[in-house]
């Protein structure tokens, strides 16, 4: 099946001489880190995608970063896995983690009792620390970040090609476009530390509504088709908790923040290495839980 795989690549954009400044010392920090760029003067950046505002001051074109649609990705992932042989409990929460003498035997879940396991991966975004059974030594520190997103249906005239992301130094809220095959254009996000409150707001919406109008006036005339607020897991430096725990057999992958569909990934590649050799890799060493515990 498809996953919305598209090769544009993303513009990051200013649109105000402070706007300029930062974007230069973003763009040095990815020029040092090897990363394949291109710093576009407002009138270059506009010939890319002529449907940015007049006023873009500068940008910085990232030709190889590509995207997928999250969505689509989940699907395809639930697929492949119970085709490989995988059972999937969906729409099962995970109540209490037991631990017997420092070992985890197993998960007590709500609908199908107590899954008892060889290996368990605490990967619960963020409820990760709401789990029971965890000592509350080593309950890792990850909280809910809340972000309120929308989506507009693309029309003829108005149609985003690459994903656009705006630099702003004097707002709060910086935003993202990002285009999808089926035409729905998805803005995003806000950033605001509120619990496990999921509820929309105006001063949301409109926050994110302003800076997409600013970046694309053109999204003035589109239709909005859906709003949602998600919750992101952010833990106390916003870097990923990732490895062995105190706890033998219990192993964390949490705590991604707004990266957790771009390093999936890689988690999973490192995580199920740790799970089949024992050995954690100097990949994910830096990201160990022991590093709040120290």
């Amino acid at each position: 099946m498809s996953v919305g795989y598209r090769v544009e690549g993303t513009l990051i954009v200013g649109l105000e001489p402070d706007d300029t400044h930062q974007l230069r010392h973003l763009y040095t920090a990815q020029q040092d880190l090897g990363l394949d760029v291109e710093w576009l003067t407002g009138r270059e950046a506009c010939e890319i995608e002529p449907v940015l505002s007049p006023r873009i001051t500068a940008a910085i074109r990232c030709a190889t970063d590509h995207q997928v649609d999250n969505r689509l990705m989940v699907t395809a992932l639930q697929r492949a896995y119970q085709r490989c042989g995988g059972v999937l409990h969906e729409n099962n929460a995970a109540e209490n983690i037991h631990i017997e003498n420092g070992v985890a035997t197993g998960v007590q879940t709500q609908d199908s009792g107590t899954q008892n396991a060889d290996v368990i991966v605490l990967s619960a975004g963020c409820e990760s620390a709401q789990i029971d059974g965890l000592p509350a030594a080593i309950r890792p520190p990850v909280r809910p970040v809340k972000g309120q997103m929308l989506a507009l249906q693309m029309e003829a005239g108005i149609t985003v090609k690459n994903v656009i992301r705006t630099v702003r130094a004097r707002y709060p809220t910086s935003v993202y476009l990002v285009p999808r095959t089926d035409g729905r254009l998805i803005v995003g996000a806000t950033s605001e530390e509120m619990g496990f409150d999921t509820r929309l707001t105006a001063g949301g919406m409109f926050e994110l509504l302003r800076g997409a109008w600013e970046a694309v006036p053109g999204v003035y005339e589109l239709p909005i088709l859906e709003t949602w607020t998600g919750l992101r897991p952010g833990s106390r430096d916003n870097a990923p908790i990732l490895g062995k725990t105190p706890v033998e057999n219990l192993i964390y992958a949490t705590g991604h923040y707004r990266n957790g569909i771009l390093l999936t990934p890689v988690t999973a590649y490192e995580i199920a290495k740790l799970i089949l050799t024992g050995e954690t890799s100097e990949t994910i060493a830096p990201f160990q839980l022991d590093r709040f515990l120290r």
